[in-house]
């Protein structure tokens, strides 16, 4: 035996170096002359024409894969011409598909080199350009990142991780190449791609370079575009060395693996490295400190030499990649100078999860070559790990093309006839052509390309060929790949020989083969394999003989001699004697390997049959395959095997009989056998010998689709897990994401594998019911953190599309969710969307001409607000009119309606101008509430200017005809009275910009490039409010600081004012340097005033030498101009926000005694400018410090002594810390008051505001109780009833947690001096109570005013109920003491407070309380709000007290009333409260340019308090916002505990301080819960990372059988309230049932599913047309069953069970289910036989198990059984029916069991052998070879068959079938 095996592995050694192929020739197809696109479209764009070919061009083919995303899966369109090309000429790069230009880039500098490149884990590919300066990276989606290079980069490379640099020697530094930074020229008619802001990082290369300016590293890597390069390392004898190897010139690296070649032109030789990762067992030589510079370089990438490679002079013309037989990378290197091929074998072992490569000496050979490539043509579209599978095309010195399989050669190609050739390169006159090819010699091979490549002949032409034919059979390259897979890897390089060398193989041989031909062609090789064993003649003999004869192999003989072991062969034989045994054994050994060929291949075949028995696309290729396999069984004398075969398709194999001996035959695998044990007992019960051991074998790719469904099923079943390995022998890949069932296990593995839902479809029926199921189980309420794609797989693309926020790229979520929707299921694409009713689109029609037709008379105007109707807004209000009523109100771009007589007199024309001059005062105010309304609700394109729509203050007169009546220019300053009005409108145009989507959106920031694109030529108020709108939506930060000098140096006092306060608003809390300065430029404080000023011209030109040092220096152009004197104190507040930055605070309030901020001496005697800067002071001090009182660093107390001297008045004796002798300024300054007592009616309100917003929420008593309201009738008279006011919102925003919504708190706002002071109001008329009655009333209103405004402040946004009513109370019941409009329901008031106070005063309160009440109700369209607002605006018109201040406050409630469209409200954050603070000071503004209390602008602060907490739900399926009921749970509070209601959305959710959780409920719609953890911080913002609602949407996926809300408000039209008596078992007698409906099913279905496979299907099965039929089968003894098939019942109780279910998917496994038994009962009946396999009750069989399994309890179901048990019982019993009462069956049963003879003949026979098959399948009878084991084991037992024994022999065999055994073993032992 140990000679056989020496001869065995001898000859494996002859077959494995036979490499040069016997006869096989293969002609090349020629495509077509080849000709570079590139060439073409610059002849076409005028540029080098198309004849010249000077060559000073460059070009490379490149399949597109290579530019696609890693994981996008979309497949070539064309395989003969789908290579890209990339044409490079001076500076432009042509990249063109075929024909089809595709892309052009324009750089500024030549172009050296281009290469595609994946960097880290970015899925798309970047195309990297190196220019002499410069490295430009384009994206797929068109960034474009340039990177400035300080020193030469000789060339860059493609590595699987990043980008190799190599940079050029010392002696190459670069010295007069210009580092300018600018952004590449892209010409806009080159750049079809869309256009992007190009990014330059800086200081990119800084780390990288000495100290003396020379570089560290002589090879960098780039692992991102925007990351610092890493300077790379030599590994040395276990040490790191740095990378200093210039002299080491990369000529090749690898974008699969980590490997690169380099060549040493001074030492001749070639190296080969591996790019590694630093590991903890290397020690670093020498570390420099700027090693530890970067971050990122944490991690070093080190070079490792595996090979080197002596004695060339030059370097190798080509490297590449491609595979050996046995599926190893190798390694390929041209070297020209010796014309050959050096092949090096690259070895790769696992070490702790890391792959190690290596080179062995002796893993190398050589192949004469002068020209080759990497080719895919034995195994197109396969991958070994990383690296596509690819073959070797050799040209030999002698023109010979080979191509080569490793170092095997598998064939010779040849060129196709002159005449071909001729005939595609275009030539008329073919005469002259020579028939021979002499003429024509290849001289080069290039672009080589999947299968095609360039010829280049020695007459300079090109030719495109290709080496693989189309179409290919997929049947046979799965063949050849399990073969590949499962032979010794010396089979298969045998094999693979006789493929595609035979002297008469055909495979591939023609150009015309179709996919048929080559499997025959398959096929034949395997017959003729089968037929002609291995013959000496196949091998060489003189090989052979040399080695049969040589010295060696004789001493082996001798020395392993054992007795016997060769017949005739003796110790002394001679020579000659043992050369003839061993000849003769070398037959014997021929054979064996022919079988042990043979059998390799049909265990590899058999894999892939019982692979394709699980997809039912295939049935054709498994008709074809069982063929072959059973003619390769029937050689190798494999019964089983045959029986195997027979069984599943008997029609198909012709019959066999069984020998009379009893051959050592083995079982064969069947995995419908393993999946059925599996269900029935458990994944350990299981035979793992059911299996096949390629589908356990890890790393196979040909029977994947198995091996997945195995791994499934065994993961539903409990299999143990180790690894990706399972217990019962195969492998699975998991996604991530937690489980507590096998269900949830199950579909992560199914994830984990990327098994779709159309992959579910392929399976058979009755094998994909399990998993379904395991879908099924986790639909209704899977984990939270699973991936999307396992979401998809559940059906669930709402939660899908829920946790794909975290895209890198917002412009990539409607790619992400058609992704997510394809790949869900095939008949989900056509969706067609469920149409809102006609009625409501009606109405919105009609809302908005009614707008247009009545109250314009000019045609449509642009009134800023036409966007605001929406599909949101139509959902939200539907037919309510409320939109258009606010729209109506706040347009302020048409002329206002005067009521005047039709023939007006000299009297009536002052009247119409008093009026106009009136409603003027409105329409200035209008701008303030449309900016709320509209605020974020379009986004702008970067190519348009923002449109802001006109002012218009002019009347019209409809009794006039509508004639136009402008203010009178000669009484009023027109252009002064819109100056200020102007700005708020462009501010409110600005507000509308909502955040940008895509590239912009993912920065955060708007495009400078549009803000500069909208600025005027001249300064105007306009732009000076889109700057503020703009930096109040945060988008100021794109703007340099030359364009901020550039602002200021205009010297317009708006633009400056809306910029200072802009850019504190986009850089709110940064405290960024720059900005700071800027703003203490406008603050008096800051500078002396003896500084001298600067021409501006000379100040321009020092800018631009010494702009940061002049930033520090700079100086206001006015520092009396207290207007931006006051814009500059916020803006500071703004920009320290909350930082309690000590000495921004000193400078705010304690820079000086005389000259503080707060209590500053003004220059002149207003009192009022006064009092605006010091309120302005005051925010900015309290915004400094915002709710830090408490733990502010620094010398608080004495901050808040000084701010309390400021509030009282007393005089306050220095200390060393805020003396200061007062400059030559303040000495010469107007003076309010001397010494050191302050005027408190100037500094008090700023104290106060201090105060309150530094201790904000801290609940200090301390500051509360000095903070006190006047409890004596003294105090009252000493203390101004407005401070009162103050006083009181102060101390309830200090002591926030004790705001209460009621009555009995604002009542306990109210000293008892004042409650009692009221009381008696009227009785009493003395004049000292007069006197005390008005200080009582007048604090009074200012207390309940104060706590009003402290409610609305507390309760901003959350739309309290109880603070809704009780705001409202109180603003009725003002307005009743005004003038009594409406019975008041506050009896309990005092009444008569008008008497006490004024009226304007009573007014401005009112309107206090009305805004405060708006605050709360914000974003929410409270109707009687509205009206309440509707009537005050009419009111004030009417009676003539139109003010410009109530008119503002009227317009700015409005707004916050229907805040953003109803989409934003407002936040009770710290900081939301200051801005709200700022915006509702107590302090109206008497005129539209009155800035002297209270900046105007300020009242646009609003927006920092705004959040975007609107959510909105959009029906996954249809892409439609609908109606969805949410469940919104928040936690407890102080106020309130733990509560839970529901809303429809859209709506408004709660705050993130007290959001628990959001669950979307009700019977419509699949559940979601979405649960927070509730923090005190602001709203996520739009489109951050993880934002839990996608940024407002929240997508959800309606029930199949259910109506949306909007057709079918109250559920009266659902599926099963229309269509109940439809829901009947499917098992229920037709007689039972009731009548179809008179609607059609088809429209039924249509209302409630719009997935057109189902409505099709209602409409071609469901229709009443389809008759019923009746059959009657005859059956033995004359007895007659009928089964009643009416099938189109069938259908329409299937359709409404899946679709009532919302089970969809089932309708096709019931069908399947259905249509078996058809076949089965028409093929009995009639004899024709429908099915030629059983294949379908295998299937059938495998669905019983499940319901065993469901039955038993070893599987669980939530939602009720996904199939009905009734209808697979059913199935079962028409089943055995047909089988147990066939009456020739028995007979045939008996013959197959005794002899294993099948039914003989032909056609009429054939209903015998199916009929036959079918019995054997379902009852699982054994097959006869196991029959005859049995009984010979019976007999040697000396006993005789019984049921109970042949049970205990065949445990799987069903007893119907066994007692059949048992009667015909003991009737042919009676015959016996």
């Amino acid at each position: 035996m140990l000679g056989f095996a020496c001869s065995f592995k001898l000859l494996l050694c002859i077959i494995s170096v036979a490499t040069m192929p016997r006869d096989g020739v293969r002609e090349l197809t020629v495509l077509a002359e080849f000709r570079p696109f590139g060439l073409t479209a610059e002849a076409l764009d005028g540029g080098s024409p198309s004849g010249d070919d000077d060559g000073d061009y460059r070009f490379f083919l490149f399949d597109p894969q290579v530019a696609k995303q890693r994981d996008e899966a979309i497949e070539v369109e064309d395989a003969s011409s789908s290579d890209h090309e990339l044409f490079v000429r001076g500076n432009r790069i042509i990249w063109s598909a075929g024909s089809r230009l595709y892309k052009r880039f324009t750089l500024p500098s030549k172009v050296i080199k281009v290469c595609w490149s994946r960097m880290s884990d970015m899925s798309e590919a970047l195309l990297c350009v190196l220019q002499v300066d410069r490295l430009t990276i384009y994206g797929i989606a068109g960034e474009v990142v340039s990177v400035p290079l300080p020193y030469a980069i000789t060339s860059i490379w493609s590595l699987p991780f990043g980008l190799l640099l190599q940079r050029a020697s010392e002696g190459s530094l670069l010295s007069n190449i210009s580092l300018s930074s600018s952004n590449p020229f892209l010409s806009a008619r080159d750049a079809f791609r869309q256009k992007r802001d190009i990014y330059t990082p800086t200081h990119m290369f800084e780390y990288c370079t000495r100290s003396d300016g020379t570089s560290m590293s002589s090879h960098i890597i780039l692992k991102d575009p925007l990351e610092d390069p890493q300077i790379t390392y030599i590994e040395e004898r276990g040490k790191l060395n740095l990378m200093w190897e210039f002299d080491e010139r990369t000529i090749w690296t690898s974008d699969c693996l980590p490997l690169m070649v380099s060549y040493n032109k001074g030492k001749m030789q070639h190296s080969l490295w591996v790019v590694e990762v630093n590991g903890s067992n290397l020690q670093v030589v020498n570390p420099k400190p700027s090693d530890l510079i970067s971050p990122s370089m944490s991690t070093k990438h080190y070079f490792r030499r595996i090979w080197q490679g002596k004695g060339s002079h030059t370097p190798a013309s080509k490297v590449f990649l491609a595979v050996d037989d046995d599926g190893t990378p190798i390694i390929c290197f041209l070297l020209l100078e010796q014309k050959k091929l050096l092949s090096l074998q690259l070895q790769s072992l696992e070490v702790n999860n890391e792959t190690v490569y290596d080179i062995k000496p002796d893993m190398s050979w050589c192949i004469s070559a002068i020209a080759a490539a990497a080719v895919a043509v034995t195994r197109p579209k396969v991958k070994v790990g990383q690296l596509p599978h690819r073959d070797v095309i050799t040209l030999t010195p002698a023109n010979t093309l080979l191509l080569y399989c490793g170092k095997q050669c598998l064939c010779k190609y040849v060129m196709p006839s002159p005449l071909v050739i001729a005939q595609l390169s275009g030539g008329g006159d073919l005469s002259g052509v020579n028939d021979t090819l002499d003429d024509f010699k290849i001289v080069e091979l290039a672009e080589a390309v999947e299968g095609r490549i360039n010829l280049v002949l020695n007459n300079g032409k090109n030719y495109r060929c290709t080496l693989r034919r189309s179409p290919s059979s997929s049947l046979t390259s799965e063949c050849v790949a399990a073969m590949a897979e499962g032979l010794n890897p010396s089979l298969y390089k045998y094999f693979l020989g006789l493929l595609w060398g035979g002297d008469d193989s055909t495979y591939l041989a023609k150009a015309d083969l179709c996919a048929d031909s080559e499997w025959e062609s398959f096929c034949n090789v395997i017959t003729k394999l089968c037929q002609n064993p291995i013959r000496n003649s196949q091998l060489s003999h003189s090989s052979w003989e040399f080695l049969v004869k040589s010295k060696y192999n004789q001493q082996y003989l001798r020395s392993n001699y054992v007795a016997g072991a060769f017949p005739g062969l003796l110790s002394n034989s001679k020579e000659s004697d043992s050369s003839a045994v061993i000849a003769n054994h070398t037959e014997n050994t021929e054979g064996a390997f022919c079988m042990k060929l043979l059998s390799e291949t049909l265990d590899s075949l058999h894999a892939v049959y019982e692979t394709l028995k699980l997809d039912n696309l295939r049935k054709r290729d498994l008709g074809l395959l069982v063929v072959l396999l059973y003619d390769i069984a029937n050689f190798l004398n494999e019964p089983s095997y045959m029986d195997h075969y027979k069984r599943d398709f008997p029609m198909l194999l012709k019959d066999f009989v069984m020998s009379q001996f009893l051959p050592a035959s083995k079982t064969p695998p069947s995995l419908f056998r393993w999946l059925e044990n599996c269900l029935q007992h458990g994944c350990a019960s299981a035979s793992i010998c059911d299996l096949p051991l390629l589908v356990c074998r890890t790393g196979t790719s040909v029977v994947n689709w198995a091996r997945k469904i195995i791994s499934f099923y065994s993961l539903l079943c409990g299999a143990e897990q180790s690894g990706k390995s399972l217990s019962t022998g195969v492998t699975c890949n998991i996604a991530p994401g937690l489980y507590h069932t096998r269900e949830e296990l199950t579909v992560l593995g199914m994830v984990g594998e990327k098994f779709g839902l159309h992959h579910l479809d392929l399976l058979p029926a009755g094998v994909s019911l399990p998993l379904r199921h395991a879908i099924d189980k986790c639909r209704e309420s899977p984990p939270v953190n699973w991936p999307a794609a396992a979401y998809v797989l559940l059906g669930r693309e709402d939660l899908a599309l829920l946790h794909s926020r975290d895209t890198t790229k917002y412009s990539e979520l409607d790619c992400t969710r058609s992704n997510l929707i394809l790949g869900s299921t095939p008949y989900m694409l056509p969706l067609h969307p469920v149409t809102i009713p006609s009625s409501v689109s009606d109405t919105l029609e009609m809302d908005n001409s009614k707008l247009d037709d009545i109250d314009n008379f000019e045609g449509p105007v642009i009134d800023g607000m036409e966007h605001i109707f929406n599909s949101s807004t139509q959902l939200r209000y539907g037919r309510d009119l409320r939109l258009n009523e606010v729209r109506r109100l706040l347009c302020s771009a048409r002329p206002v309606v005067i009521q005047t007589p039709v023939n007006p007199t000299a009297s009536d024309q002052d009247f119409q101008q008093t009026q106009l001059w009136h409603l003027a005062q409105r329409t200035t105010a209008l701008p303030f509430g449309r900016g709320a309304f509209t605020l974020g609700t379009i986004c702008t394109l970067l190519t348009e200017a923002l449109a802001v729509p006109k002012l218009v203050l002019a009347g019209r007169l409809p009794a006039q005809q509508n004639a136009t009546v402008n203010l009178d220019p000669n009484v009023r300053n027109i252009q002064e009275l819109k100056s200020w009005p102007e700005f708020h409108n462009a501010v409110a145009a600005g507000l509308r910009l909502s955040p940008l989507q895509g590239y912009f959106y993912k920065q955060g920031k708007m495009s400078r490039t549009w803000i500069l694109y909208n600025k005027p030529d001249e300064p105007n108020v306009t732009h000076a409010g889109l700057l503020l709108a703009l930096g109040l939506h945060g988008h100021l930060c794109v703007l340099t600081i030359t364009d901020i000098f550039q602002y200021y140096s205009q010297e317009h006092e708006s633009t400056t004012v809306g910029l200072m306060i802009g850019l504190a608003a986009s850089y709110r809390g940064t405290m960024q340097p720059s900005i700071s300065k800027s703003l203490y430029v406008h603050l008096p404080a800051r500078h002396p005033s003896s500084f001298p000023e600067l021409e501006l011209p000379t100040l321009i030109q020092l800018l631009q030498y010494h702009l940061p040092f002049l930033l520090t220096a700079m100086i206001a152009f006015d520092v009396v101009n207290l207007l931006r004197a006051s814009a500059a104190l916020i803006s500071v507040g703004l920009l320290y926000e909350g930082s309690a930055h000590p000495q921004t605070m000193q400078i705010l309030l304690l820079y000086n005694m005389r000259e503080s901020e707060i209590g500053r001496r003004s220059g002149g005697d207003n009192v009022h400018e006064r009092e605006g800067y010091a309120v302005s002071a005051g925010f900015a001090l309290g915004l400094v410090a915002l709710g830090r009182g408490q733990d502010a660093i620094g010398s608080i107390d004495t901050l808040v002594d000084r701010l309390f001297h400021y509030i009282g008045g007393k005089e306050l004796h220095n200390d060393g810390l805020f003396s200061s002798s007062a400059d030559e300024y303040n000495r010469s300054a107007g003076q309010i008051a001397d010494g050191n007592v302050v005027n408190i009616d100037v500094t008090a309100p700023g104290a106060i505001i201090a105060l309150a917003l530094m201790y904000l929420k801290t609940e200090s008593e301390l500051v509360v109780s000095r903070l006190s309201i006047p409890q004596t009738k003294f105090e009252l008279q000493y203390i101004r009833p407005d401070f009162i006011l103050l006083r009181v919102i102060a101390r309830n925003l200090i002591q926030w947690t004790r705001i209460q919504p009621s009555e009995n708190w604002i009542q306990s706002q109210l000293p008892e001096v004042v409650k009692n002071g009221v009381s008696g109001l009227g009785n009493k008329t003395d004049d000292v109570y007069e006197m005390d009655a008005e200080a009582f009333v007048q604090a009074y209103v200012n207390i309940i005013v104060g706590a009003c405004i402290s409610l609305g402040l507390r309760f901003a946004g959350t739309r309290d109920g109880n603070a809704q009513e009780l705001l409202y109370k109180y603003a009725v019941y003002f307005l009743n003491e005004i003038k009594p409009v409406c019975t008041s329901n506050s009896n309990d008031l005092p009444k008569g407070l008008s008497v006490y106070v004024d009226r304007g005063t009573l007014e401005t309160y009112l309107h206090l309380i009305v805004l405060s009440l708006c605050v709360v109700m914000a974003g929410s369209g409270h109707l009687q709000t509205f009206r309440f607002l509707k009537f005050l605006r009419s009111r004030n018109s009417a009676d003539g007290h139109a003010g410009f201040g109530t008119q503002m406050a009227v317009s700015l409630a409005s707004g916050f009333l229907f805040l953003g469209g109803g989409m934003w409200t407002f936040s009770t954050g710290n900081c939301s409260i200051a801005a709200l603070l700022i915006t509702l000071y107590p302090r109206l503004p008497t005129g539209p340019n009155d800035n002297r209390c209270h900046l105007q602008a300020f009242r646009h602060l609003y927006v920092l308090a705004t959040e975007a907490r609107w959510i909105q739900t959009v029906d996954v399926d249809t892409g439609l916002p609908v109606y969805v009921p949410l469940e919104i749970t928040n936690k407890e509070t102080d106020l309130y505990s733990e509560t839970s209601f529901c809303e429809v959305t859209p709506c408004s959710l709660p705050e993130r301080a007290i959001l628990k959780s959001v669950r979307v409920c009700g019977p419509r719609y699949w559940p979601q819960l979405i649960e927070l953890c509730p923090k005190e911080k602001p709203w996520w913002s739009s489109g951050e990372k993880h934002h839990p609602f996608n940024s407002g949407v929240l997508y959800v996926k309606r029930k199949v059988g259910a109506c949306s809300y909007v057709d079918d408000p109250i559920g009266s039209q659902s599926l099963l309230s229309r269509a109940m008596h439809k829901m009947s078992a499917l098992s229920q007698p037709k007689s039972c049932l009731p009548t179809t409906d008179a609607i059609p099913v088809d429209q039924l279905v249509s209302t409630f599913s719009s997935d057109p496979s189902l409505i099709a299907f209602a409409h071609l099965f469901c229709d009443s047309s389809w008759s019923n039929r009746q059959v009657c089968i005859k059956f033995f003894a004359h007895q007659i069953l009928i089964f009643e098939l009416d099938f189109q019942e069938f259908c329409q109780q299937v359709l409404f069970e899946c679709v009532s279910k919302d089970r969809p998917a089932l309708l096709q496994v019931y069908l399947s289910l259905y249509a078996t038994i058809g076949h089965i009962v028409d093929s009995v009946v009639s004899g024709t036989c429908i099915i030629g396999d059983s294949l379908s009750l295998s299937s059938l069989k495998v669905a019983l198990a499940y319901y065993e399994a469901l039955s038993n309890g070893r599987l669980t179901t939530s939602r009720g059984e996904i199939m009905q048990s009734t209808f697979l019982g059913s199935l079962k019993k028409r089943v055995e029916d047909i089988l147990n009462f066939s009456t020739d069956l028995n007979e045939d049963i008996c013959e197959y069991a005794l002899s294993g003879k099948w039914p003989r003949g032909n056609y009429p026979v054939a209903k015998s052998s199916i009929t036959l098959s079918w019995y054997l399948q379902w009852y699982n009878v054994p097959s006869p070879l196991d029959i005859k084991r049995a009984v010979e084991s019976i007999k040697c037992a000396k006993t005789s068959p019984s049921i109970p024994l042949l049970r205990v022999v065949f445990p799987t065999t069903h007893v119907v079938a066994l007692d059949a055994i048992n009667r015909f073993l003991t009737s042919s032992q009676v015959k016996g």
